[in-house]
């Protein structure tokens, strides 16, 4: 059982992984051309108005209602096709209609999102103008994340793991090569291109498949599947957009420059990136293979599996994500100076962001659980206890973020965003168990102790290392890295860290499965 997991969530990560380093490189070029500047600031604030529906309508809805009813006839291909032919053509309907309400209202979108733009004509003046453009490639998205739906229900993991690439892929083409015929536009341009792309991508896939889309409009509202999605969505749809207006929040606050000073939607933006590439790479991964099976599980009423690979899913994340916190927390300022730190990338920003970064550090672990507690109600067709809980935590975020803004600045809103997430992790986890009942954790306690005091040890050894090295800084972060890694595996195996034992049976079992292959070929030819 948990070998097939790991194997899918592999594979998921693998195509995450691609589309992550790409992002990397997108956002040092974004970084090197556009620094903090206002074209960059108008731009986020343009790209997050359409990500808010995005989320929504998009991935929100595929992955938390769509996977998970879908999943259900994972034995039923034709029942999938035609249930998901059904939900493109709903969410063709809906994201069209959004699609032009958003063009036609953008000059109203970008005051209520980023009221400190009114002050500042030409930035307020190209976030509008953005904005306009980027509404289209919501539609494009939504349609895009519904295909990779109907493939991940089908355990097809790879494709739409990957598809998000095509984002980052066209940013790094539009900025390197065609800058100089759209200029201030290449940003929204790229985006557009990005969306086409990715309903292109994973649809070849789906027709490899044997997927053929028909418009069934009178069978639309008869589909017993689709009439259970949109009964869950609208708790969904609550969850979605308490989850964005915290996101919206930290935008508003940070363009109040007089208080959190010039550039601070940029540094946030940067800090982020960095924070959801582990993000994306573990905890999406794991629950958008998860949630199929926890689904199956829900289904077949088989709570005691569904509590056994909750646990798994847990001390993996705990496993890759803690050493990672480690890293951020101690050696923060070296890794934007690394990642970001040329071209129009000021001192100033690399100030901003470096705060922005360690204080997003400390909720990095909460985030990854966040998506896996949400992940489990989801599965068992619970959106209305993620949209409680989010409710909650937003009013404590605000509060929290405009506490500490004065004295922290941007670093203040990220910290009040950490502590949010940890209240949500405390407040999913005490519902989950009041839900299914007491989780036995088994050796997991030892563990978590195990990883987290390591991977201290390893941040203090790595940062006096970064302090006391004199050599250039991206051969530095090579040895920092390599030496964390080391100290930490090391150690870890002496210690018994569950999970590099497993990593050593696996190669262990890897070796002999291929010695045996070689002495049975070798015995053929005698």
């Amino acid at each position: 059982m948990f070998k097939k997991i790991i194997k899918n969530t592999s594979l998921t990560g693998s195509g995450t992984l691609i589309c992550r380093f790409l992002g990397f490189i997108r956002d040092i070029l974004i970084a090197s051309f556009f620094g903090t500047s206002p074209i960059l600031e108008a731009f986020l604030v343009a790209f997050r108005l359409p990500n808010l529906f995005r989320s929504v309508f998009g991935e929100g809805f595929a992955d938390s209602i769509a996977v998970p009813i879908l999943s259900e006839h994972h034995k039923d291909k034709s029942k999938i096709f035609n249930v998901g032919s059904n939900l493109l053509f709903l969410f063709f309907i809906i994201l069209s209609a959004i699609t032009l309400l958003g063009v036609i209202f953008s000059k109203y979108l970008v005051i209520a999102i980023a009221p400190g733009f009114l002050s500042q004509t030409y930035k307020f003046n190209l976030a509008v103008s953005f904005t306009r453009i980027t509404f289209f490639y919501l539609l494009l998205i939504g349609i895009s994340v519904n295909i990779n739906a109907i493939l991940q229900s089908l355990k097809s993991f790879f494709v739409p793991a990957l598809t998000p690439a095509f984002l980052n892929a066209s940013f790094i083409i539009g900025i390197l090569f065609f800058s100089r015929f759209f200029e201030n536009y290449i940003l929204v341009v790229s985006v557009i291109v990005a969306g086409i792309l990715q309903i292109i991508f994973p649809f070849i896939f789906l027709k490899k498949q044997g997927f053929v889309f028909r418009v069934n409009f009178k069978g639309l509202f008869k589909d017993k599947d689709i009439i259970e999605m949109l009964r869950l969505f609208p708790a969904r749809v609550w969850s979605s957009v308490i989850y964005h207006l915290s996101v919206v929040l930290d935008t508003i606050l940070c363009s109040l420059t007089s208080i959190v000073g010039q550039g601070a939607i940029s540094s946030i933006y940067y800090a982020n990136r960095l924070i959801q590439f582990p993000f994306a790479l573990i905890a999406l991964s794991i629950s958008r293979v998860i949630i199929v099976d926890l689904s199956s599980c829900h289904k077949e009423k088989d709570i005691s599996k569904f509590k056994k690979l909750f646990v798994f899913s847990f001390q993996n994340i705990v496993f890759f994500i803690i050493p990672i916190v480690s890293i951020f927390l101690f050696i923060p300022s070296g890794i934007i100076d690394v990642v970001f730190r040329r071209g129009a990338f000021t001192d100033t920003s690399w100030f901003l962001t470096s705060g922005a970064l360690f204080f997003y550090a400390f909720g990095l672990f909460f985030f990854c659980l966040i998506k896996l507690l949400v992940s489990a109600f989801y599965a068992l067709k619970d959106t209305a206890t993620a949209a409680k809980t989010t409710a909650i935590c937003l009013l404590l975020n605000v509060g929290l973020s405009v506490l500490f803004m004065f004295p922290l600045k941007v670093g203040g809103v990220a910290l009040g965003s950490s502590i949010a997430a940890g209240c949500n992790v405390f407040l999913l986890y005490h519902a989950l168990i009041k839900k299914i009942g007491v989780i036995i954790w088994e050796d997991t306690k030892a563990q978590f102790i195990k990883v987290i005091s390591l991977s201290i040890v390893s941040g203090i050894f790595s940062r006096f290392l970064w302090q006391s090295l004199e050599l250039s800084k991206y051969i530095k972060i090579c040895v920092v890295v390599g030496v964390f890694v080391a100290i930490f595996i090391g150690i870890g195996s002496f210690i018994g860290i569950k999970q590099l034992e497993y990593v050593k049976r696996m190669i262990l079992e890897r070796v002999t499965r291929n010695q045996s292959t070689e002495t049975r070929e070798e015995r053929k030819k005698e």
